[in-house]
């Protein structure tokens, strides 16, 4: 019993240490420089594509009049390297970039100067996903001041966040699989551990995206947090009045989609109120909470089959 105690306590205190707003907005801050190679009336579309955002992938009421960006933060972490085909590369200046965006002609002469180098085109819908999955360490400054990246690493961190919560669900529920007197002890703390673990999960993915969607995290974005995760538990309590008449091995998995749809909910409910700065109602909640339960029930279906081969 002691290890399975450890085990949850441990998480918890890992859950309550992640949440703090100046480590992320630091994360938002760290140096970044992007070189972009081409001719000047290229780099100018790539800058444009840079602060461009793009709302529709993002499948929520959104329109295109969303700007949040500084263009001051936004030059000093560009590299503007202009450079005719044929003419010669500054190959020092290239270097200290981070990765380049290039000009397709020009592609094969950068990158005999650096290796992380991106073929411009404004057509690559997969342009943005593809430089964040590989700058990982640095995502959170590039959607922080570009918001091409924004709508991409929004998912990411919605996605990773809400399938935690999910296996959450099963590794909760542990002790409730093992024989008295043992169940009648931990199943308190199973309890305690799985409403702080979510909870406080779904608190740092929302100043998570209030970072990577630009803004810096202050004390009043608190006041807007405990709005709409109120709004959001209230849904919570709806959607798991039907796991009252569903037997417990089927309502574990149920239990787990519905973790699973609520974060995706929550997350997609800050960045609706961060773009928009309107209030949703508890039907816009319960919505977005339908529209991901099906993928949930297939990422807890999964989960279970883990948990029994196991």
């Amino acid at each position: 019993m002691a290890g399975e105690e450890t085990f949850i306590i441990k998480k918890l205190w890992d859950e309550l240490s992640g949440i703090n707003m100046h480590k992320i907005n630091r994360a938002c801050q760290q140096n970044l420089q992007i070189g972009l190679i081409g001719s000047s009336e290229m780099i100018e579309e790539m800058i444009k594509w840079l602060i461009s955002f793009p709302y529709t992938s993002l499948e929520l009421p959104i329109d295109g009049n969303y700007k949040v960006y500084n263009k001051k933060e936004v030059m000093k972490r560009l590299l503007l390297v202009p450079t005719l085909v044929g003419a010669e590369i500054n190959g020092n200046l290239i270097k200290a970039s981070n990765f380049c965006i290039v000009e397709p002609c020009l592609a094969d002469a950068v990158k005999e100067h650096h290796l992380e180098v991106y073929i411009f085109d404004i057509n690559d819908a997969g342009l943005a996903a593809q430089i964040l999955a590989n700058h990982e360490r640095i995502r959170f400054t590039l959607s922080h001041n570009f918001p091409v990246f924004r709508p991409e690493h929004a998912k990411i961190e919605i996605q990773e966040t809400a399938t935690q919560n999910a296996a959450w669900v099963f590794i909760s529920a542990l002790p409730s699989f093992l024989p008295a007197p043992h169940k009648m002890i931990v199943a308190p703390l199973e309890i305690f551990a799985d409403f702080i673990v979510l909870t406080v999960n779904e608190i740092k993915l929302m100043f998570e995206i209030i970072g990577l969607m630009g803004e810096k995290i202050q004390l009043k974005h608190v006041l807007d947090i405990i709005l709409l995760f109120s709004l959001a538990k209230a849904s919570k309590e709806i959607a798991t009045l039907i796991l009252r008449s569903i037997p417990y091995q089927s309502a574990l998995v149920v239990k787990a989609a519905l973790a699973y749809a609520f974060t995706w909910a929550i997350g997609e409910t800050m960045v609706f109120f961060v773009v928009t700065r309107q209030r949703v109602s508890l039907d816009f909640v319960i919505r977005r909470m339908r529209h991901h339960f099906k993928q949930g029930l297939v990422r807890a279906t999964c989960l279970e089959e883990k948990k029994m081969t196991n």
